[in-house]
C-alpha cells in the first residue's frame, strides 16, 4: 500500500467523502420528510392528498422505507445524520465498485485513476437522495454475481432479501433486476456457444450454477413485492421512464449536455472507456454487455452516470491496465541493499501519512462546510421564507407554486411543524412527485409557467386562487397585466398574485406590495 498507486487509491478514497457528503440540495427531500411524517403518523398513503389538481390519485409510495427513515431523523436530529448517513452508504457502494474492479495483480494506480473519474464524472448527482440507495444496493449485487461467477456456492441467495429490502427504499430496484437479468442471458449465450470463442469462454459458468442464479433471480423478482404497494411496486418505475413529459421540466431526467463543463469528467470517462476497451482481455461477457446497458442509461438521463460508472469500471480497469503495461514495457526490479531497502520503506512511509493527513484534513474542512450550509436549514435564506409566512397567515389557499419549491412548501405548510404558525394543510397544483398527479396536470403546469394565452382558463379551471413564482418569470408577467389578479407580495425574487375573489382575504402589508411589477 506504500506504492504510489496504493498511496493514490487512499487518497482518492478519503477524498470521496467530501464528494459524497453534500448539503441538501435537492428540493424533492422536503416533500419527501412531509411524506415520511406521514407515514409515520398514520401509515403508508395509498392517494395523492397533497394537489387540488389530482386529488385522489393512486399514490405509489415507490421509496417509503427512505421516507419514514427521512421523518425519523430529521425531527430529532435535524440535517447531520442525514448527510452522514447518506454520505456513508455513498462511499461503501463506491468502494464495493472499486473492490469488483481490481482484478488480482492489477495496478493500483489504474484503478485509483478510473476511480477518480467515476467520483468527478458524477459530482452533481452525489448528494443525500433516495436513489443512493440504488447506486449502492446495485454494487452488492454485481459484486454478489461475480463472487458467484467465481466461486458458486449458495451466497448469492442473498440477493432475494437484497431486493426485497431495496424495493422498499427506492424503485431503482428494476434496475438491479434488469442487471441480474443480462447476466443470466449472457452466460446462457456463453454457455450455448462453441467452445473455440475464448471470450465466450472465459463468462461459462456450470449449468447448476446458471439455474441458482436464474431461480435467484426470479425469486428476488418476487421478494420486490414485499412491499405496501405489492405488484403496483413495478408501476411506477416503468411509468416514469416512459414519460416523456417529465423529461422536458426534470433536468436530471435528460440527457448529458456535453457543451456543460459539469459534463465534462462524464466525457472523459466515456472517451477513455471506449479508448481502452480494446485492450480488456480479462472482461466476461457480461460485464461488457452491462458496461453497454450503463452507456445507454446515462445517455438517457444523466442519473444514470453513477451507474454507468458501476457497471464500465472493471472493462475501463482492464483495458487502461494492459495499455499501461504495454506502454511501460517489462521492467526488471534493481537489487539494492538491505539498508537501503529498509530506508525506502520508512521514508516511503512517512510519505504516505503526511500525505493522508493532508488528504483527510482538506476532507473534514469540506464535510465541515457542508454540514453548515444554509441548504441544510428550511427556514435559512437560501429559500423564500417571508412567502411561507406569508402564506400561513392568509386564508385558505390553492398555490401554484414553482415545480422546484412546491415540495419546500408542503413541508413549510405542515399544521404539525412547531413554529406556531397555525398553518393549515393546503394544496398545491403540483410537486415534485410527477406520476401522483400524472402527465395531463404536469403539461398543465408547463403550459402555465410559460404565461400563454390559456392561463386564465386554466386557473379558472382548477380554481387555483393563490400563484407564486419567481420574479420576471413568463406567468408573473402575465398575471401582472391581468385584471383578474391582483399582487399582494413581492420581494427581489419572489412574486404573489392572489385572485380577485379571494384578494380580500390577505391582508399584506405595504411594504410587501411595494415591490410588485405592474
Amino acid at each position: 500500500m506504500l506504492q504510489p498507486g496504493g498511496l493514490l487509491l487512499a487518497a482518492i478514497l478519503v477524498l470521496a467523502v467530501a464528494a459524497f457528503v453534500q448539503p441538501m440540495f435537492d428540493p424533492d427531500f422536503w416533500w419527501h420528510l412531509r411524506v415520511g411524517l406521514d407515514i409515520l403518523a398514520a401509515g403508508v398513503p395509498q392517494h395523492n392528498f397533497y394537489t387540488y389538481t389530482a386529488a385522489g390519485h393512486v399514490f405509489i409510495t415507490q421509496e417509503w422505507g427512505t421516507e419514514a427513515l427521512f421523518g425519523l431523523l430529521y425531527p430529532r436530529a435535524g440535517m447531520l445524520p442525514i448527510l452522514l448517513l447518506f454520505g456513508l452508504v455513498t462511499w461503501a457502494g463506491f468502494a464495493v465498485g472499486l473492490v469488483r474492479a481490481h482484478r488480482p495483480g492489477g495496478r493500483l494506480g489504474v484503478l485509483a485513476v478510473g476511480g477518480a473519474l467515476w467520483v468527478l464524472s458524477s459530482l452533481q448527482i452525489w448528494g443525500p437522495r433516495s436513489q443512493t440507495f440504488t447506486f449502492t444496493f446495485a454494487a452488492l449485487l454485481v459484486w454478489l454475481l461475480d463472487r458467484h461467477r467465481r466461486r458458486g456456492g449458495p451466497a448469492i441467495l442473498w440477493a432475494v432479501p437484497l431486493v426485497c429490502v431495496w424495493g422498499n427504499l427506492h424503485g431503482g430496484f428494476v434496475f438491479g433486476l434488469g442487471v441480474f437479468l443480462v447476466v443470466v442471458v449472457a452466460e446462457a449465450a456463453a454457455n450455448r456457444s462453441p467452445g473455440d470463442d475464448a471470450v465466450l469462454a472465459g463468462a461459462r459458468v456450470p449449468w447448476a450454477r446458471w439455474r441458482l442464479r436464474a431461480a435467484t433471480l426470479g425469486l428476488a423478482a418476487l421478494a420486490a413485492m414485499v412491499n405496501p404497494n405489492g405488484p403496483a411496486v413495478y408501476r411506477y418505475p416503468l411509468e416514469l421512464l416512459s414519460s416523456h413529459v417529465a423529461q422536458q421540466v426534470l433536468q436530471e431526467w435528460q440527457s448529458p449536455d456535453f457543451h456543460s463543463h459539469a459534463m465534462w469528467p462524464f466525457l472523459v470517462l466515456l472517451v477513455t472507456t471506449l479508448l481502452v476497451a480494446s485492450r480488456a482481455g480479462r472482461t466476461h461477457l457480461a460485464d461488457w454487455l452491462l458496461a453497454g446497458a450503463g452507456l445507454v442509461l446515462a445517455l438517457y438521463a444523466v442519473r444514470n452516470i453513477p451507474l454507468f460508472g458501476l457497471l464500465a469500471l472493471p472493462l475501463w480497469v482492464d483495458g487502461a491496465g494492459a495499455w499501461v503495461a504495454a506502454w511501460r514495457g517489462d521492467r526488471r526490479v534493481r537489487a539494492a541493499a538491505p539498508g537501503r531497502v529498509e530506508g525506502g520503506r520508512r521514508a516511503r512511509a512517512a510519505t504516505a501519512a503526511v500525505a493522508l493527513a493532508a488528504v483527510a484534513l482538506v476532507t473534514a474542512v469540506r464535510v465541515t462546510a457542508v454540514v453548515r450550509s444554509p441548504e441544510n436549514d428550511p427556514g435559512s435564506s437560501a429559500y423564500p421564507e417571508a412567502v411561507a409566512r406569508l402564506l400561513c397567515a392568509g386564508p385558505p389557499a390553492r398555490v401554484l407554486a414553482p415545480y422546484g419549491s412546491s415540495g419546500w412548501l408542503l413541508y413549510q405548510l405542515d399544521p404539525r411543524q412547531p413554529r406556531g404558525r397555525g398553518c393549515r394543510p393546503d394544496r398545491v397544483f403540483i410537486f415534485g412527485e410527477v406520476n401522483v398527479v400524472g402527465p395531463r396536470v404536469l403539461a398543465g403546469y408547463l403550459t402555465a409557467v410559460a404565461g400563454g394565452p390559456g392561463v386564465p382558463r386554466l386557473l379558472a379551471r382548477t380554481r387555483t386562487t393563490l400563484v407564486w413564482q419567481p420574479r420576471g418569470s413568463p406567468l408573473a408577467w402575465r398575471l401582472a397585466a391581468d385584471p383578474g389578479w391582483t399582487c399582494i407580495f413581492a420581494d427581489r425574487r419572489d412574486v404573489v398574485f392572489a385572485s380577485r375573489s379571494t384578494v380580500a382575504g390577505w391582508h399584506t402589508p405595504a411594504p410587501a406590495r411595494a415591490a410588485c411589477p405592474g
